[in-house]
């Protein structure tokens, strides 16, 4: 075994875990030569048995098990983020995945026609000018072509007396020639030109962006992951996801469950000359001569069964025919349809109204659970606000926290059981049930079920089953609606989300090395002045025992969409979205006196009863 081979071996072990062991000496002579050979032995179909790509063995050829391996080369890695951006940059780029994919391109729309030059030859009218003039037929075509086929115009200089007409003629080329010196007819022109270069522009920009649009929702069909890390600034490793789809060979692989061929990623390391990422196709069954080639296109995490058949609808276009979708359809739309009947009936239970307090009776409920103190708060903090802003005359720092009255902490807690009695702190154990998106959602549905005030959620990692029969019983009742937004786990500021109507885009989330939930997407929301908003409150959870005390600032931020709402763009971040504070648009603030004012008066409404309802909803998740 060479020592070069032996390198090879030590840096991609992991890798090659994953491959037969007696294809790895083969691999590295390959990876060596960047010989992308797979085209010796398979050939594309069109039309057998997809209505697309297919790839199939040589009708010369024939593979044996473990016989040999291929290289495919990646056509395209990006990022769901900047896919199209990449595309809009990379014209023939997005000419291979158009036909990579089978998308039939839109042609490029013709350029707007000159109106001076667009003379349409009606015949009769060319006749009845020339029997109203008493001309020959030609004679009447020319005065219309040069009236521009004003009619009457014409009509007028074919009759018009020789002298009459050489004096308008005259006063004619004399107002040309006064405009001409004047500029205007040049500033004119200029003016209409750079019109009509504007409006085709724009054209061309929407021919593209109807193409990029197109390729990004095909390429959810078509497009893997690998994942790997990267060394933060602080020493930390950080995973990423790197999403690429392979060359024409490789995306002409059909799914199936009892594959006759395996394929996988393979980032082949050329040391100081960087990483260039394949993949790497091998049989895994012995395949005969024009046999179709296949491979499992499910990642290995998916348990359920119902999740694995979920991931299927992500590939419609890639199943073979015998794999009864519809079947699968009507399977994972029943199943949904169980568990929400289970829900609803569970959702019938209701809080009672929770008692609201004035600001002062609420400081006297509180005062009454404390004994008075001589003796300062000491405050154990890690957060620089609280240091920089507690100037109450009763509070001293302390940096014990085993002594402190109060902690406060800006990193998750968990040592509980080291907490003394009479020790406040800033947060409490398993609170992750209510920060977490997918936890919050989990914990909403086993105590209400679904709740009036709260949107349809659900968890691409573990219930992608019952996410895509929603989708596709909803795609039956409301295909308008049918719109959903998906979240990290445990993301803010708007890191991540997207909204969309794509199904294949959803269930291939569950992809990203961000796990995220999928919740449907309000259509039908409040509006401020034709916008969306959102209300940001603080809760104060004083203790929980023996009886639950929530203070609520009477005071909440609203947040405000920078554009009117409307479903045509959803990726309109300014129309779609509410938060601006954390990006590059413009944040509008507004008083919430004014906000209440103003909504009263837009929706016909009493803002206190819109308060208890909110009231109603803060109190069904702490309560939870």
């Amino acid at each position: 075994m060479s020592s070069a081979f032996e390198g090879f071996v030590a840096v991609h072990k992991y890798q090659l875990s994953a491959i037969p062991e007696e294809l790895w000496q083969p691999l590295f002579m390959k990876l060596g030569e960047d010989y992308l050979d797979a085209g010796s032995v398979v050939e594309l179909h069109y039309g057998d048995p997809l209505d697309g790509y297919s790839l199939h063995v040589k009708a010369d050829a024939s593979l044996e098990r473990h016989g040999n391996i291929y290289l495919i080369d990646h056509a395209w890695t990006t990022t769901p983020e900047t896919a199209k951006k990449q595309l809009h940059e990379n014209p023939g780029l997005l000419e291979r995945l158009e036909n990579l994919m089978d998308i039939e391109a839109e042609e490029m729309p013709p350029e707007e026609k000159d109106p001076e030059n667009e003379i349409q030859h009606d015949e009769d009218t060319i006749r009845m000018v020339a029997d109203q003039a008493g001309v020959s037929y030609e004679k009447a075509k020319e005065a219309l072509e040069a009236e521009k086929y004003e009619v009457v115009n014409a009509i007028m200089h074919l009759t018009m007396d020789e002298e009459v007409k050489k004096e308008a003629d005259r006063l004619q080329e004399q107002v040309m020639g006064q405009l001409i010196a004047s500029g205007k007819a040049q500033e004119k022109e200029e003016k209409v030109n750079k019109e009509k270069e504007e409006r085709r522009k724009k054209q061309i920009a929407d021919w593209m962006q109807r193409r990029i649009d197109y390729v990004y929702q095909a390429m959810w069909a078509y497009i893997q992951t690998y994942s790997f890390s990267v060394l933060k600034e602080n020493g930390q490793p950080d995973t990423q996801t790197a999403w690429y789809i392979n060359d024409e060979v490789g995306s002409a692989l059909t799914h199936s469950s009892d594959p006759n061929m395996a394929c996988m990623p393979f980032i082949f390391s050329r040391g100081a000359s960087g990483m260039i990422p394949y993949s790497v196709l091998f049989p895994v069954k012995d395949i005969a001569p024009g046999a179709i080639v296949t491979c499992d296109l499910v990642p290995r995490d998916l348990g359920s069964p119902m999740d694995k058949i979920a991931y299927l609808f992500a590939f419609k276009d890639r199943l073979l025919p015998d794999d009864d979708i519809e079947e699968k359809q009507k399977m994972l739309i029943d199943a949904y349809r169980l568990v929400n009947t289970e829900l609803k009936a569970q959702s019938t239970q209701q809080l009672s109204d929770p008692r609201i307090v004035t600001a002062s009776e609420a400081v006297d409920v509180l005062k009454a659970s404390k004994k008075p103190r001589e003796t300062p708060l000491r405050v154990y903090t890690t957060t620089e606000f609280v240091r920089q802003y507690l100037k109450l005359p009763n509070v001293k720092f302390t940096d014990d926290m085993t002594s402190a009255d109060i902690i406060w902490s800006s990193q998750d807690f968990s040592a509980w059981d080291q907490l003394k009695p009479g020790q406040t702190i800033n947060q409490y154990p398993n609170e992750s049930c209510l920060t977490f998106k997918h936890n919050y959602a989990n914990l909403v549905r086993q105590v209400y079920g679904t709740p009036s005030w709260m949107m349809t959620t659900y968890n691409l990692v573990t219930q992608l089953g019952e996410f895509v029969g929603d989708y596709l019983a909803s795609e039956e009742e409301d295909p308008e609606n049918n719109i959903w937004i998906v979240k990290p786990w445990n993301y803010a500021r708007g890191l991540e989300i997207s909204i969309s109507r794509s199904l294949s885009e959803i269930i291939r989330q569950h992809d990203n090395a961000v796990p995220k939930i999928a919740q449907r997407y309000l259509t039908t929301p409040c509006l401020y002045n034709g916008k969306k908003f959102d209300l940001r409150y603080i809760v104060l959870v004083r203790h929980i025992q023996p009886t639950m005390v929530a203070c609520v600032y009477n005071m909440f931020w609203i947040r405000l969409a920078n554009k009117k709402f409307d479903l045509e763009d959803l990726s309109d971040y300014e129309r779609q979205f509410t938060v601006m504070n954390y990006s590059n648009f413009q944040m509008t603030q507004l008083d919430y006196k004014s906000f209440i004012f103003n909504m009263e008066k837009q929706h016909k409404i009493q803002w206190d009863g819109v308060q208890r309802d909110i009231n109603q909803a803060m109190k069904g998740t702490v309560c939870t």
